[in-house]
């Protein structure tokens, strides 16, 4: 059996293990086996970030891939990277990290780019700048620490700078969300707004959000800056 579960090295002796969203589960432990049969030399000592994509994980997932794999090849768990909102939450309670690892733990320099949409129940979290190249569809939800660009169409949630950062700004190349969240503040939108639809740029100023199309998007008698209704997260 050739692996399908793909290393890609990253820095600082961590490696991104990335496991297709389209390898049925029934193959999963076979092809972990064959990775570690073949790339322990690769493993062994290192941390590793385990990208399943949008694929979920449940707790026998979880506690197979430890003992069955991560234990025997001598690597560490950096990260565990799902899309999948209930499986974070599962990882999260069981005390593991769902988040890209820092600049210091050797991982990404802020930025973190996906091709891909987003359907509802999928959610991305990350510390530094998250940019969408695709969809977030309605009912997904993307929380970073500094701003998210999307540069689809922007239906679902959307909260930048969740650790308090009101200097983040949150822009969509079709925005028709009905609501976006910066640092502490939260902005409604309403369907019949102006932007509704639009290239858009969301930003907090003197503590209120506002809205502001996009510099290639903004025509002679357009109004910038239009606030909108806003509260305190």
């Amino acid at each position: 059996m050739t692996s399908v579960i793909k290393l890609k090295g990253m820095s600082d002796s961590i490696v991104r293990c990335i496991i297709p969203e389209d390898l049925p589960s029934s193959e999963l432990s076979a092809a972990f086996g064959d990775l570690k049969q073949k790339g322990g030399g690769i493993l062994a000592g290192a941390g590793i970030v385990l990208d399943f994509g949008a694929r979920s994980i449940d707790g026998p997932t979880v506690g197979d891939l430890l003992s069955e794999f991560i234990w025997p090849s001598g690597a560490s768990v950096t990260a565990w990277i799902t899309y999948d909102a209930p499986s974070q939450e599962l990882l999260k309670r069981a005390g593991f990290k769902t988040t890209e690892p820092s600049r210091a733990e050797g991982g990404p320099c802020g930025s973190l780019v996906l091709h891909r949409s987003l359907r509802s129940g999928q959610r991305v979290e990350h510390r530094g700048d998250v940019i969408i190249a695709g969809h977030v569809n309605d009912g997904a939800e993307v929380i970073a620490s500094g701003s998210i660009t999307v540069l689809g169409r922007l239906s679902g949630l959307v909260h930048a700078g969740y650790e308090g950062d009101e200097s983040t700004v949150a822009a969509a190349r079709w925005m028709e969300a009905l609501q976006v969240r910066i640092g502490s503040r939260v902005g409604s939108l309403a369907r019949d707004a102006e932007w509704w639809g639009r290239h858009v740029i969301a930003s907090v100023n003197d503590g209120a959000v506002l809205i502001d199309f996009w510099p290639a998007a903004k025509t002679g008698n357009t109004s910038n800056n239009a606030r909108i209704k806003d509260d305190a997260v």
